[in-house]
């Protein structure tokens, strides 16, 4: 029996080892996937951060591209005006200002500070000169010259 209990100890202490050699890999396994898994989620939130920061400044790029096509239809308005006076169709000049004071209304709500100002000052300038021309007055050229000159310091207006 003495050889029996001796295999049987051997048997018992190999299994013992065997399991805790297992366990041990097993955890440092645990360990390295968990770790992993910290760095990716890390990874994940930096990602979303950064899409999020992009988002935003696609966001203010698209919002700024609307603003300066609006005061380029506004600027294109004011150039048909200006056509339409040189023809002397002053009915067609008094319809391209109003499309004009449209365009700028817009652009001033897509602006903000000095240039909103300026935006909403050129709308009320707009519907001066587009009482001057309804009158037939020949100053009205040169209001809608000043209005295109001060136009030109709007962003987006080149």
């Amino acid at each position: 029996m003495n050889n029996t209990l001796k295999v049987v100890i051997g048997v018992g202490a190999a299994l013992v080892v065997g399991l805790l050699v297992g366990y041990v890999l097993g955890s440092l396994g645990k360990r390295v996937v968990a770790n992993t898994a910290k760095q990716l989620k890390i990874r994940v939130q930096e990602a979303e951060g950064e899409l999020k920061q992009q988002g935003q400044e696609c966001e203010r790029k698209v919002k700024a591209a609307k603003t300066s096509k609006q005061v380029l239809l506004a600027k294109e308005r004011l150039l048909w005006a200006m056509l339409e006076l040189y023809a002397n169709n002053y009915g067609l000049t008094s319809q391209h200002l109003a499309g004009a004071r449209l365009h700028l209304k817009s652009a001033a709500r897509g602006l903000k500070g000095q240039p909103a100002k300026l935006a909403d000052q050129l709308h009320d300038r707009v519907g001066g000169a587009q009482t001057l021309a309804m009158r037939l007055d020949p100053m009205a050229r040169v209001q809608i010259k000043e209005i295109l000159d001060e136009l030109q310091q709007l962003p987006g207006a080149r």
